[in-house]
């Protein structure tokens, strides 16, 4: 299978790797030489890269090599997406961006590819006002980082067929992942519930009933949690938490999504999450709390 992926920011460049760990030419575009530049230097080096997946012995080396192999630079979205079965449009969470980047995948791609958007909070059916087949576009929504998680959300638009809905489905079990179906609600469904939970976390540690720490262990060793949701914020970005909340807020008109006061304070004075996994912020939750990570 051949699949372009338009837009090699960060979750851009984690399902690539996922599709050529599998077997599967990958082309990628971006309008940034630089992120193209960095997003191969990160899908070979970085943490969930492709040799720290041989230092862990999920690949071999020869399986590295060729999943290095299968990925391809395009200089142009038009060249990316010549000939591909499947174009996942990964570009930063914006409706008119998206809008516009899918409206053109949409008039250059092959009639019969299925055209996907990793969008993590914006309505599918509103993304695809510009597109002529509606019907062929489709939410996938890989979770980060892509090269670990199991779960991606296909989301069926108002337009979206039944039968693109099944392929995509096909298609994310055959790289090893598990879908799941949701309609075209804000948030679709894993967002809607992981923010909550966030959210009310947010709203304990700014109201002083515990730290950052006892609220992620409390989850962790209460609930049986793999993160806490403050763990999860710094992993995720903060900037991405920030803008997934201004979404949900500005889709629903719910004063429940207005983003807590720490969190913008800290995405503003550049802490945006994990330093070990984000190239230049000054640290996530812990590193603002002065607190040391749980185990």
């Amino acid at each position: 299978m051949k699949v372009a992926v338009v837009g090699f920011g960060m979750m851009g460049r984690q399902i690539a790797q996922v599709f050529a760990q599998h077997g599967h030419e990958v082309a990628v575009t971006d309008e940034s030489k630089q992120a193209l530049t960095t997003g191969i230097d990160e899908i070979s080096n970085g943490p969930f890269g492709i040799r720290s997946a041989i230092a862990k012995g999920k690949l071999t080396a020869e399986e590295g090599a060729r999943a290095l192999q299968l990925i391809k630079v395009a200089p142009t979205i038009e060249e990316a997406c010549l000939d591909s079965d499947l174009v996942i449009e990964a570009v930063f969470e914006n409706f008119l961006l998206k809008q516009k980047v899918l409206h053109m995948i949409d008039s250059i791609s092959p009639r019969t590819a299925l055209l996907g958007s990793n969008t993590s909070t914006l309505g599918i059916s509103k993304i695809a006002l510009g597109v002529d087949r509606k019907e062929r576009v489709v939410g996938m929504h890989f979770f980060n980082p892509a090269q670990v998680t199991k779960l991606v959300e296909i989301v069926k638009g108002e337009q979206t067929s039944q039968d693109s809905v099944e392929q995509a489905s096909r298609i994310v079990q055959m790289i090893g992942k598990t879908p799941i179906t949701v309609l075209d609600e804000p948030g679709f469904v894993a967002n809607r519930l992981g923010l909550t939970l966030y959210v009310e976390a947010s709203r304990l540690f700014e109201e002083g009933v515990a730290t950052i720490r006892d609220i992620d262990l409390a989850m962790k060793l209460g609930y049986g949690h793999s993160m806490g949701p403050f763990e999860v914020a710094d992993i995720v970005g903060l900037d991405t938490r920030l803008r997934n909340l201004e979404a949900l807020h500005q889709q629903t008109g719910d004063e429940k999504w207005i983003p807590p006061k720490t969190l913008r304070e800290m995405v503003n004075n550049g802490y945006l999450g994990d330093p070990s996994r984000r190239a230049g912020s000054k640290g996530g939750y812990y590193e603002y709390a002065k607190s040391i990570r749980p185990n």
